[in-house]
């Protein structure tokens, strides 16, 4: 749901890239962004604190780096399919919105200049909100569930970790990286859901279904979890990837 985690990463590539145009441009900067530099004993503290400063402007985009808006955070289609267990089913969002995690507040940063590796961890004050279209068809523990229209899923107290393995290639002189895993594992205290138009809108079988699923919210999120986070990550390198190819890591973290 969220990463949410995407926010970090969103965040850092926008971080790196206002950190490049200080360093090669004289394009205006917001507060905040800050170039790092590698032998600096604080160098997490560095990315960390300029990443939480630069948050509400990520939020909004910045046009002249190329960067889009983080709140709301759009995710053009996104599948997860289960095909086992207590939950079979198969669910696709399409234009799906992520909102609210402009609230994101970084507890923990780490980056290892020498492997490539990125490791963060976060929490979003505000519920983190997922809005989309939706079509899902398949088996809920024991109920069947099809259905087609829009949903809304909120995720209360979520918090994230999110590892990021990156590999350097050399391109014109630079150094730019590319993303070889992305991970996410996220929590939450209480995961509500709301989708329309169930069961081809008979409203009475759709309104009982959507009790079920939020009294039994907690089995369900168990058993899709991981389905979940793993086609987040595919999403959010397929994002985050873009930027890095326009970011060498040499203008990014200086000498």
């Amino acid at each position: 749901m969220i990463n949410f985690s995407l926010k970090f990463i969103a965040g850092c590539l926008t971080f790196a890239s206002a950190r490049i145009v200080l360093a090669a441009s004289p394009v205006k900067l917001p507060n905040g962004f800050m170039p790092c530099k590698l032998n600096d004993p604080a160098l997490n503290d560095c990315i960390k604190n300029g990443l939480q400063i630069a948050t509400p402007y990520l939020s909004e985009g910045i046009p002249s780096l190329g960067l889009l808006p983080t709140d709301p955070l759009r995710i053009n289609t996104l599948e997860v399919s289960q095909g086992m267990g207590a939950v079979q089913l198969k669910l696709l969002f399409k234009d799906l919105d992520i909102l609210n995690l402009n609230s994101s507040v970084i507890n923990t940063l780490s980056y290892d200049p020498k492997k490539y590796f990125i490791r963060v961890s976060l929490m979003v004050k505000k519920p983190v909100i997922l809005e989309s279209l939706y079509e899902a068809r398949g088996k809920v523990l024991i109920l069947p569930i099809v259905g087609n229209g829009t949903c809304k899923l909120t995720l209360e107290n979520y918090k994230s970790v999110t590892n990021v393995q990156l590999k350097p290639k050399v391109k014109n002189n630079d150094t730019y990286l590319d993303i070889t895993n992305l991970s996410l594992k996220f929590t939450t205290s209480k995961l509500h859901m709301k989708f329309n138009n169930l069961f081809n809108g008979e409203k009475i079988l759709g309104d009982n279904m959507n009790v079920f699923l939020n009294e039994n919210w907690k089995e369900l999120l168990d058993e899709m979890q991981p389905t979940f986070e793993s086609a987040l990550g595919t999403a959010f390198v397929a994002i985050i990837q873009q930027f890095f190819n326009k970011i060498p890591i040499n203008k990014i973290l200086l000498e």
